[in-house]
């Protein structure tokens, strides 16, 4: 069944923090658009400016639960995507998407949004449409998906960890360097392969071979 996104999650924009004199050591941390650029990229809060977890949202800041999907803008072809591990507040230049956990699955509408900006669809998020399998096969088809989004987002890190091994043993440059090269000619093709499962799932081809997601159709049909 397909649902406009405002049916099934509640979109919430960020505000302007006005004052720096609330940012502490300690607390909850504030994402602005700059940071969501680096987030969706490297996902490290650890440096980010804090907010007075005390304080209350009046005091001109947005508060948003963990598992949140963070963009910088409503059109979906061009914004960062990252998806928050903990409760974050938000500055005014970013939106929040906060889905209903009962019928949509924060992970699924990640990898939708990621699908949906990959096929270059002009569209901002009020008024994307989502058609939704249940929340079991929600959490079944992002099982793999997430496990080859860890991979990619680890990549850097993993390949950089290949290439500074001849700093720790000796005889290793070349061995070191055809292996670095292996691994990043294999995270390539791991990237056209999640892209590749993106389109099998949102095309609607994967669905089909639940027996759930039938009876569902038929029951929602009557």
């Amino acid at each position: 069944m397909k649902y406009l996104l405002e049916e099934v999650a509640k979109i919430k924009m960020g505000k302007m923090f006005t004052s720096e004199k609330r940012f502490t050591r300690e607390g909850i941390p504030y994402i602005t658009e700059e940071a969501l650029k680096k987030l969706s990229l490297e996902d490290d809060t650890s440096r980010l400016p804090k907010v007075d977890s005390t304080l209350k949202e009046q005091y001109s800041f947005s508060l948003v639960p963990a598992q949140s999907i963070l963009l910088n803008k409503t059109n979906l072809k061009d914004t960062s995507i990252y998806q928050c591990k903990t409760d974050v507040c938000i500055s005014h230049e970013i939106i929040a998407i906060i889905p209903n956990e009962s019928i949509l699955s924060s992970d699924y509408l990640f990898h939708f949004i990621k699908w949906y900006q990959h096929n270059n669809k002009k569209c901002d998020d009020y008024r994307l449409m989502i058609e939704l399998p249940s929340i079991v096969i929600q959490h079944q088809v992002v099982q793999v998906l997430n496990a080859v989004q860890q991979l990619l987002t680890n990549k850097d890190y993993l390949v950089t960890a290949v290439k500074n091994l001849p700093k720790h043993f000796d005889n290793t440059s070349r061995q070191a360097k055809h292996h670095s090269n292996s691994l990043y000619q294999g995270f390539e093709q791991l990237h056209y392969l999640y892209i590749a499962m993106l389109n099998h799932i949102f095309n609607g081809d994967y669905l089909h071979d639940f027996p759930e997601y039938h009876a569902c159709q038929r029951l929602c049909s009557h």
